[in-house]
């Protein structure tokens, strides 16, 4: 599918993934609809719409001549979601309802999904293949893989073509204070001092251009459930100490034990096997250091 003229659906869009697709979609000639809960961003080329998820009637209509939609709208927030695990299965799995039966009556062509990597609990190997088990370990990981479920019932009962795609750690510059990257980032350039929690624990982190990039290719050509992260595994204190030694090498790091996950919550390890969705032609262009040199230099610029 060549994006140029097609009609597409983009919810989230003014979250830190969203406003990168969107800005994807429009400079490769796609008509987008962004939907948003409040006030638009502003940014041209994009058709702003109003409506809530959780509300199947502020939706009408706005799946009308759409041909894909991508759905990222969430709480996204682990922690969030264990203090209100009520409100993550409404928003996350009945607002994932509401969008889906919008698009069925729509005839809408392909629901992309964006699910998490927080799906497959601690892995029992690693690197983890779409095949792993899914074992939630918080209701954030509950309510996406009951949306994979329900998609996956729609996709076999009423003939519609879905995606899901599982992120892994997407990085980069606008991404909220309460992720790792941006959170350590900030205390540097701030405070001149880094404080973080468990350091052991290893993440899979990609650029989050490379993973709007993954996420068009997913659309265009993918089909069933996809992983998305570099395929490369890096120890959360060798990632802040590269971020720190980018900033400043003198800057002091810390491990509190205050900020430390709970062992019920905490993953050790993470990996992504990214076999699958290089078979469609993907492949991550931006290394870790060159995309956190990114990220810290457009941070400094909006400091500035």
């Amino acid at each position: 599918m060549a994006w140029k003229d097609k009609s597409v659906l983009i919810t989230g869009a003014n979250g830190f993934i969203g406003r990168y697709l969107v800005d994807a979609m429009v400079k490769k000639g796609a008509m987008v609809k962004a939907l948003t809960m409040g006030s638009d961003a502003g940014r041209d080329g994009v058709e702003w719409v109003t409506g809530n998820i959780t509300e199947p009637g502020s939706l009408k209509g706005i799946c009308n001549s759409v041909d894909t939609v991508y759905h990222l709208a969430a709480i996204s927030n682990v922690i969030k979601s264990i203090q209100d695990p009520v409100m993550t299965l409404k928003t996350n799995t009945f607002g994932t309802c509401n969008l889906l039966e919008e698009s069925r009556q729509s005839d809408v062509k392909k629901f992309v999904y964006i699910s998490s990597a927080h799906v497959y609990g601690a892995p029992r190997y690693v690197p983890v293949d779409e095949a792993h088990p899914v074992v939630p370990r918080e209701p954030y990981a509950a309510s996406k893989i009951a949306s994979e479920m329900i998609i996956e019932a729609y996709g076999n009962a009423y003939g519609m073509g879905y995606a899901i795609i599982r992120p892994f750690n997407i990085f980069g510059a606008g991404q909220d204070e309460s992720f790792l990257i941006p959170g350590v980032i900030s205390q540097a350039l701030n405070n001149r001092k880094i404080n973080v929690g468990n350091v052991t624990p290893t993440r899979d982190f990609l650029y989050v251009e490379d993973c709007v990039d993954g996420f068009l290719t997913i659309g265009d050509k993918g089909s069933g459930v996809y992983n998305i992260g570099s395929g490369i595994e890096t120890k959360i204190g060798d990632l802040v100490e590269k971020i720190r030694d980018l900033i400043d090498p003198s800057i002091p790091v810390t491990s509190e034990g205050s900020r430390k996950r709970s062992g019920n919550v905490e993953i050790p390890r993470m990996l992504a096997d990214v076999s699958r969705l290089k078979g469609l032609g993907w492949a991550p262009s931006v290394g870790l250091d060159e995309g956190l040199a990114k990220t810290i230099s457009i941070d400094r610029k909006a400091r500035q």
